[in-house]
């Protein structure tokens, strides 16, 4: 363009794009005020001397006394009473607000460790102490004697009644009945003999009747004595069956056996 090269050519479009903003700048600045004084006007006043115009002089009034001067009663002053000093009003202490606390969470207490328990020695009976000990026995507590008033009793005017024999039904008679008689007696005399010697060493509380059933072994002896009937007093119940324990062996029944149950009341008066 124009034979410039490309050096010219930048240089050639700067120096036109600054005379267009120049001239750009000229242009608007010719729109605002200018900034000089303007010119003051100046007034003149011109001052005029005047002649002075005479003052009109005060009117003339007749000398006439003056009204004689009424003397004014003072006003009563009505003096109100001054209020009372009124209290200030006191405000209101505004309540305070009780402070919301939140609540502590709580503190659960740690868990004790559980006791381990003691070993506890080994649990041993009485017996089993006694033994390994080797200790003796304590003695069996004996019954209280009971204080029985005793009765008194003569021996001489005491007897037992006869004998009862109850035969069993097969038994036949081999041997004569006055054999048997006999030896009955005989039987009868030493458990009598027996029982009068118990009697006067013994306390009865009551009286009574206890009878003593037994058998006679081929030997002569006393075998399974018992109460066949009780009295009802236990210390007559022992004494009878006393008497059976003691009545030793009262020799051979005739014929050499007697399978009779012998029945012998004992009566206390």
């Amino acid at each position: 363009m124009l034979g410039l090269n490309n050096r010219e050519n930048r240089v050639f479009r700067i120096s036109l794009l600054g005379h267009l903003f120049l001239g750009a700048g000229l242009f608007i600045m010719s729109f605002f005020p200018s900034c000089e004084n303007e010119p003051e006007e100046i007034h003149v006043f011109e001052l005029a001397s005047t002649t002075p115009t005479p003052m009109p002089k005060p009117p003339t009034f007749p000398k006439t006394p003056p009204p004689p001067l009424v003397p004014q009663t003072p006003k009563k002053i009505i003096e109100k009473p001054l209020p009372d000093k009124i209290a200030p009003k006191l405000k209101p202490t505004p309540k305070p607000t009780p402070k919301t606390t939140k609540p502590k969470p709580k503190v659960l207490p740690k868990p004790e460790p559980k006791p381990q328990p003691k070993p506890q020695p080994k649990s041993m009976s009485i017996e089993q102490f006694r033994k390994t000990q080797k200790l003796p026995y304590p003695p069996k507590p004996r019954p209280p004697v009971r204080n029985i008033q005793p009765i008194k009793l003569n021996p001489q005017d005491f007897s037992l009644p006869k004998i009862k024999i109850s035969s069993p039904e097969n038994s036949t008679p081999t041997v004569s009945p006055g054999a048997i008689n006999q030896y009955l007696a005989r039987v009868k005399a030493k458990l009598e003999g027996i029982w009068r010697k118990l009697l006067v060493n013994s306390s009865l509380g009551t009286g009574g009747e206890a009878r003593l059933s037994f058998r006679i072994s081929p030997s002569g002896a006393v075998i399974s004595p018992r109460i066949s009937k009780s009295s009802g007093n236990i210390t007559l119940d022992r004494l009878v069956m006393e008497v059976a324990q003691r009545g030793g062996v009262f020799g051979p029944p005739p014929g050499g056996r007697l399978d009779s149950v012998l029945e012998i009341p004992f009566r206390v008066q």
